[in-house]
Formats: C-alpha cells, sequence, structure tokens
C-alpha cells in the first residue's frame, strides 16, 4: 500500500483538471518555483487540454493525456481511467474554468496544479457544483501526463 501512496496522491489531484471552464477561465500563475512560467502555463494548457477531451468525449485524447494509474476523487465518487472512459456518455460539460491556477513542483517531475472550477454540466442527470480541485501531473519519459484528480465543493 504504501508503495502505491504516492500514486493515489498525484491521481487524486489529476480529476481536478477535469473541473475547468474554457469560457470563463482566469489564468493568474503565481508559484515562482517552477523556474518560470513556461512550465507552469504548458501544465496548465494541458489541463484545458484534458477538460476539452472530456468535454468532446474524445477518449483518444483522454488517454494520450492521463497516465494509465490514474485515479480520481471527485464529487460523483471515486473513478480511474477506464471508468472515467466506460461513462463518459453519462457526462455532459456545457462549460468549464479554471481560476487561479497555482503549480507547485513537488519535484522536478511532479507538479501540483490546484485551481477553483465552476463547472457546468452534469454526470448521470446530476448538475455538477463549483469545486477546489488538485490535480497532480508526473513527468514520464519527457510526456506530462496526469495522474490525480480531486475536488472539495466551494461552501
Amino acid at each position: 500500500m504504501r508503495k502505491n501512496l504516492p500514486l493515489v496522491i498525484v491521481t487524486l489531484l489529476a480529476v481536478t483538471t477535469l473541473c475547468i471552464s474554457q469560457t470563463a477561465t482566469t489564468s493568474k500563475p503565481q508559484s515562482k518555483n517552477t523556474g518560470g512560467n513556461n512550465l507552469e502555463q504548458a501544465l496548465i494548457g494541458k489541463s484545458r487540454e484534458t477538460w476539452e477531451a472530456y468535454k468532446s468525449r474524445n477518449a483518444a485524447a483522454i488517454k494520450a493525456l492521463t497516465a494509465e494509474d490514474y485515479v480520481a476523487n471527485s464529487l460523483t465518487g471515486p473513478s480511474n481511467l477506464q471508468q472515467d472512459i466506460a461513462t463518459i456518455d453519462k457526462l455532459t460539460i456545457e462549460s468549464y474554468s479554471i481560476d487561479e491556477p497555482k503549480v507547485t513542483m513537488a519535484t522536478k517531475d511532479v507538479a501540483i496544479l490546484r485551481y477553483k472550477c465552476d463547472l457546468k454540466g452534469s454526470f448521470d442527470g446530476k448538475p455538477f457544483r463549483p469545486v477546489y480541485a488538485t490535480e497532480v501531473w508526473v513527468n514520464r519519459g519527457g510526456k506530462w501526463q496526469i495522474v490525480s484528480y480531486s475536488e472539495t465543493p466551494v461552501s
């Protein structure tokens, strides 16, 4: 179990990416420990790509952006990559936002992206609510992929 704990944490953070709205995007990177804004902006862009892939139900794009060992804990419950793809028809994303994104580098190959997400749409007929999202991205062989996503409701 201890061997999988970093992966579980990374996966929880990756799910957070799914709560971003393309229409009301505010990008204010505030972390200065990423060695400049290039990597930070690239990771925020990867998060948007992931949201767009889920929005358009593009399984190939989702697989390209998401690690096979991905895990998520969202308001709809826990899931993994295979479950997300298997239930993609239950997902409707009208819009999403990535507000006040912050990137923290845990190591040179592990990044944590946090933001507020106002997601419009539903899963299995149940409407989404605004959340604070956390994604963990890992660089494996020069390719950044989301391994964890988690949500906390905005009160």
